[in-house]
């Protein structure tokens, strides 16, 4: 299913406001052509270097953000990087780390069936 289609947004409409992943600096979140979200940074530190860090979403976190653009009046919101959606309300007693004892996963890539011997002319081999 595509989500492209709904709560469309013109191209270069600023959604959303939230700060870079990699200098911090405050970016705003636009829609590109086709609906979907991005930013660029384009802030220096210090000595000039620019930090130039960009960022792409998907059709489900860009409509989510245009949703929520068109329920906030048309406004741009306030935006926490990382977006996901997805599991974020797994319980923290769900969540086990990687390097725990944990039993291993049952084999579901077992071998397949014996199938019978291939023949040639009706003799079997």
């Amino acid at each position: 299913m595509s989500l492209n289609g709904q709560y469309q947004v013109a191209q270069g409409t600023v959604m959303a406001r939230a700060n870079c992943e990699c200098c911090g600096g405050a970016v705003q979140i636009k829609a590109n052509k086709n609906g979907g979200a991005y930013y660029y940074c384009g802030h220096a530190d210090d000595h000039g270097t620019q930090c130039c860090h960009s960022q792409r979403w998907g059709q489900r976190i860009s409509w989510a953000l245009r949703k929520a653009y068109r329920e906030a009046g048309e406004t741009p919101v306030k935006a926490t990087l990382p977006l996901k959606i997805g599991r974020a309300n797994v319980p923290a007693a769900a969540a086990k780390p990687a390097n725990a004892d944990n039993a291993p996963a049952d084999n579901i890539d077992a071998a397949p069936e014996k199938r019978a011997a291939d023949g040639w002319g009706g003799f079997l081999a």
